[in-house]
């Protein structure tokens, strides 16, 4: 039987507990979508939550982008519900090279709403895609930054990559991201 010094111990362990989450790098939660195979290890630290700040949780899968030289594959953290797109990549500070987040909608329809920066810690380049995966065009977020940045026609997918990284990938303006069934919604 617990006392009741033991009984308020015992409560205030659980509190603990409950305020420091789930044990481990969070980065690393979120399982995989094909065509992905595993979750890249390069994640780790990445992803800093703030205390009493609850954790989304992202799967992981990837995309192929067609550019003029050839194909190439992107890691991708994958925003399909409401929370994960509100979340995005607050709190991530970087990615490995080669990565970045896809927005996914639960209805592939014709979108004109902005995105913006807050609690983001790095900058990004939005490339802002067409039904198909064409890109119609880039946007930048700074770090921090709460003005919000939209294309100048509908889009249906956002992707999102730390500033640089589709230049560095050579990823233009008319390259076309594939996306994989298992990542879209049922039309």
């Amino acid at each position: 039987m617990l006392t009741r010094w033991g009984l308020l111990l015992v409560t205030l362990a659980m509190l603990l507990g409950l305020a420091c989450g789930p044990a481990g790098d969070p980065a690393l939660r979120g399982g995989v979508i094909a065509p992905a195979l595993e979750r890249p290890a390069e994640l780790s630290g990445l992803l800093q939550i703030p205390a009493f700040t609850d954790e989304v949780v992202f799967p992981w899968s990837e995309v192929t982008i067609e550019t003029s030289p050839g194909e190439l594959t992107l890691g991708v953290l994958v925003a399909n519900t409401s929370e994960r797109r509100h979340r995005g990549l607050m709190h991530w500070h970087g990615l490995p090279p080669a990565t970045g987040m896809i927005f996914i909608w639960e209805e592939t329809q014709p979108r004109s709403g902005g995105f913006w920066n807050e609690n983001v810690p790095i900058d990004l380049h939005v490339a802002w895609l067409d039904r198909d995966g064409t890109i119609l065009e880039f946007s930048t977020l700074l770090a921090e930054d709460r003005t919000s940045k939209q294309p100048s026609e509908p889009y249906f997918f956002a992707l999102e990559m730390p500033r640089g990284g589709f230049e560095a990938l050579g990823v233009a303006v008319g390259d076309r991201v594939r996306i994989p069934q298992t990542l879209l919604p049922e039309d």
